[in-house]
């Protein structure tokens, strides 16, 4: 039987492959403008410049980070699936609600309070109250 704290890791996951995927994307976004940065250099000497190193590592870099980026859009819409099912677990449409708006609209406390019209403290014991919910029920 999970306790409330696994119960919140498992309803937080999709939080964290959000997270992941959003650093990925912006590490690609990095790459790609140091990719767009470097430009061959065109000389008559034997050898050639160094830029083609440049260029591989960069396109190296990018292939390996499209290959996590795939990973992390899986990771999240497993998690999101998995937080959605749990979530609906419960009976009660206003801690659906609530659970809903925080873990899969990432949304703070305060505005998920004032959004319904509840005290922050009323929102704290409805999440309290579901998570007791789920714990019985897993």
């Amino acid at each position: 039987m999970p306790t409330t704290d696994e119960i919140k890791q498992r309803l937080k996951s999709a939080w964290v492959w959000q997270k992941q995927l959003e650093a990925d994307l912006q590490t690609l976004q990095d790459l790609e403008d140091l990719a767009a940065k470097i430009t061959p250099v065109y000389n008559f000497a034997p050898g050639g410049g160094g830029d083609g190193d440049k260029i591989g590592g960069a396109v190296a870099k990018l292939v390996d980070l499209d290959k996590d980026i795939q990973n992390d859009i899986k990771m999240l819409t497993e998690a999101l699936a998995a937080t959605r099912a749990l979530i609906k677990m419960l009976d009660d449409e206003k801690l659906q609600l609530i659970l809903f708006k925080r873990y899969l609209n990432y949304q703070r406390w305060e505005v998920i309070a004032a959004d319904l019209g509840y005290s922050w403290r009323q929102v704290h014991r409805c999440h309290a109250t579901a998570l007791k919910f789920l714990e019985k029920m897993s």
